[in-house]
């Protein structure tokens, strides 16, 4: 792959999406097009000639499946990334989500437009947050590639790994064994979300004795096949959050797409209910960590331990500092193990992390403070 140049197929049934996919790429500073591909036969033969750096990929392609093209470049073993594009029914959702099981790097929701204009506004924005994003995290990954074969000393190889930036600690002290019982899990995830969630919780072989909420950065209809996906393969009590739902301990919710969610008390002595609103976006997120973990700080009468994993930007952040100063409990992904490491490395470079701890290690996390539970 190159390290500079992003070198893009575009797949796509319909020649006005190829044409508005293209213009936007080219829009994108170190990304070139390398060429298009109206079904996925034409892809595949492209691919194996071109070698592409990415392919964009419509998921609902006239001849095959955009999950079955996904699958042969693996078997092809081509070192190419894969964002795909898809539309909002309930079955491409479903669809999408096994894409990105399947090794996609992110997908994009096709708008529904009545011009190519208006079209082209619409996907403008997340389009290119999710292709800045691959930079982003190719980039990081060369820094890890660097370090790993330089002649640097250990503890310099792991800082760079780890991307803690000199002189940033995380302190593994700051609480006692007996300390880190928790009455409420938080997770904040973003981009390679879907698949890192899925890898969590069916690696959890036990019943969790805290509620565990959610938020995934993702768009309106995806979040409830997310919730589908996670629970036939965790066999957990997983779901989509749905306004007035009692907050109950061995439960998984997660945060729908496109609205905000928040804690509130509950009419009971102890009890919390969830509530969804449509405020305006935060840090450009709606869902937003932040926003829930807000309502988490001021209406949540326990004790809280925050899990912020792979995504870009820094939206988890403020709200860290909120669970920090309450007395809460927060684990950073490392970066090594993130698809992008944005969202943790802040909460790692404000030092609110008491661990860092790779994506293999997060289930036991979860296990180990909700096994404390009081």
């Amino acid at each position: 792959m190159s390290s500079h140049v992003l070198r893009t197929l575009v797949v796509d049934s319909s020649l006005v999406f190829r044409k508005i996919i293209s213009d936007l790429l080219l829009e994108i500073e170190g990304v070139e097009l390398a060429g298009q591909a109206p079904n996925g036969k034409i892809a595949l033969n492209k691919i194996l000639d071109l070698r592409p750096d990415l392919v964009i990929l419509e998921m609902n392609l006239q001849d095959m499946s955009g999950l079955e093209v996904l699958r042969q470049i693996r078997e092809f073993k081509c070192d190419c990334r894969v964002i795909v594009l898809s539309g909002a029914s309930p079955n491409m959702s479903l669809l999408t989500m096994k894409a990105l099981s399947a090794g996609a790097f992110e997908f994009v929701l096709k708008p529904a437009a009545e011009t190519i204009e208006d079209t082209k506004q619409l996907l403008k924005s997340e389009f290119k947050l999710a292709v800045q994003a691959l930079i982003e995290s190719l980039r990081i990954h060369r820094s890890m590639d660097i370090a790993g074969t330089s002649g640097s000393s250990g503890l310099a190889k792991k800082a760079a790994v780890d991307n803690i930036p000199a002189g940033v600690s995380v302190d593994h002290s700051r609480h006692s064994a007996s300390d880190k019982r928790v009455d409420l899990i938080v997770i904040g995830i973003s981009t390679g979300g879907p698949p890192a969630l899925a890898e969590v919780f069916s690696a959890i072989r036990e019943p969790l004795r805290v509620p565990v909420v959610i938020v995934q950065h993702i768009p309106q209809f995806f979040s409830e096949a997310l919730a589908t996906s996670i629970r036939e393969r965790s066999g957990l009590w997983v779901e989509e959050a749905r306004d007035g739902m009692l907050l109950e301990p061995g439960h998984v919710y997660l945060a729908p797409g496109g609205g905000h969610l928040k804690i509130v008390r509950g009419s009971n002595a102890g009890s919390h209910v969830l509530r969804l609103t449509h405020d305006k976006p935060e840090n450009n997120c709606r869902p937003s960590i932040d926003y829930l973990l807000r309502s988490v700080a001021a209406n949540f009468s326990g004790r809280v331990g925050l899990f912020i994993m792979t995504g870009m930007g820094t939206d988890g952040l403020a709200g860290a500092r909120l669970i920090r100063s309450a007395g809460g409990y927060i684990v950073a992904q490392d970066a090594q193990s993130c698809v992008v490491y944005g969202m943790p490395r802040a909460v790692v470079e404000a030092e609110l992390a008491d661990e860092v701890l790779s994506l293999g290690a997060i289930a036991s996390a979860i296990q180990r403070l909700s096994r404390q539970a009081s």
